[in-house]
């Protein structure tokens, strides 16, 4: 991770320590949120003062917001424009308000970042398009809204996009991920890959980390991948769906012993909510195009995919099955409209209020 000093210098001139300063720039530029215990961790401490502190500080000069989905469990938001601004970044929509799968969301890349803290990874939109458009030459349609891309790709979601470390003779390595922090199913997932594959398909080499807390979906999400972005296994694909749907039909005599020994496996292969749909418009010859078997691979031949799945701890104890957004009850404090770096740690924090927006 890089840091650029100046500006936590400016975020040291709050009041805030040399590890505080550094802590609330991450969170401001890859989150907006954050937890007692990410602090914890960042700082290598144990719960007491040193997160105290930080609390009693950020409420006093107005710099956040909290709310509490469980007893004990608190959600910080780093709500104040002063902080933003300080570090170059009050453009930033971190500090705005968002709902409950945001929030999760936002707390599990935070989770990514703070555990893989060796790779440099892009802080703004613009930054991660300058970086393809310079060093891939990727064709400056693929930021753009047109018929072949829709809205063109915006990586408004806010996932950690990084470059890893390479030899001298080769390209970085960049390193996309997506982060699940629900895994209830994969139709945002999928619907990513879509708007992302035409990026990927101008990529020498990548790797892809499908980020989750749980392992339920990860086997599925990999084969979606395999799938959509490399175009591998669609051949296996067809001839599993007409087998199945052989057997459906009951036409056994249609189906040899190598098939039957080809669907077993398949069934194995082939599991998951994402392919019973995709079986579904199968039958009806209502496949999509971008999964059609007649569709010639275009990813290039040479391409280096790397695809990996990652479950973290996350957040879910916080959370429990709460499904109330941002602002829903009274366990809110707000963001001060005049926080000022001079202003006395002294003075006594807000009472419980309704946020403004600061």
């Amino acid at each position: 991770m890089n840091f650029r000093e100046d500006q936590i210098a400016n975020l040291r001139n709050f009041g805030y320590t040399e590890v505080e300063a550094r802590f609330l720039y991450l969170v401001a530029t890859h989150s907006g949120y954050f937890t007692v215990r990410q602090f914890l961790d960042f700082a290598n401490a144990k719960s007491g003062k040193r997160n105290a502190r930080l609390v009693e500080k950020l409420f006093g000069l107005g710099h956040a917001s909290a709310q509490r989905y469980r007893r004990r469990s608190l959600v910080y938001h780093l709500c104040s424009r002063q902080v933003f601004a300080a570090i170059g970044k009050d453009h930033l929509r971190n500090r705005r308000h968002h709902e409950l799968r945001h929030i999760k969301s936002r707390l599990l890349a935070l989770d990514y970042i703070l555990t893989h803290p060796e790779d440099d990874y892009f802080e703004t939109a613009e930054a991660k398009r300058r970086y393809f458009v310079q060093t891939f030459k990727v064709n400056e349609t693929v930021f753009s809204p047109s018929v072949d891309h829709g809205n063109g790709i915006t990586f408004a979601e806010g996932f950690p996009l990084c470059v890893a470390p390479s030899s001298p003779d080769h390209l970085p390595v960049v390193t996309f991920t997506y982060v699940d922090a629900e895994h209830r199913d994969l139709d945002p997932y999928i619907a990513y890959l879509r708007a992302y594959r035409p990026l990927f398909r101008q990529l020498p080499s990548f790797q892809f980390l499908y980020i989750s807390t749980a392992a339920s979906l990860q086997k599925e999400a990999a084969e979606i991948f395999s799938l959509l972005v490399e175009g591998k296994g669609l051949m296996d694909l067809k001839r599993y769906f007409d087998l199945e749907t052989k057997w459906d039909r009951e036409q056994y005599g249609l189906v040899t012993e190598q098939d039957a020994i080809f669907l077993s496996e398949a069934r194995k292969r082939y599991t998951g909510r994402s392919i019973d749909t995709l079986y579904y418009l199968w039958k009806r010859n209502q496949l999509p195009k971008d999964l059609q078997i007649e569709v010639a691979q275009t990813s290039i031949a040479t391409q280096k995919i790397l695809f990996r799945t990652i479950t973290l701890r996350g957040q879910e104890a916080i959370f429990g099955d709460s499904t109330k957004n941002w602002g829903d009850g009274w366990q809110i404090r707000g963001c001060s409209r005049a926080a000022s770096p001079r202003r006395s740690l002294l003075e006594p924090t807000q009472g419980l209020q309704k946020p403004a927006d600061a």
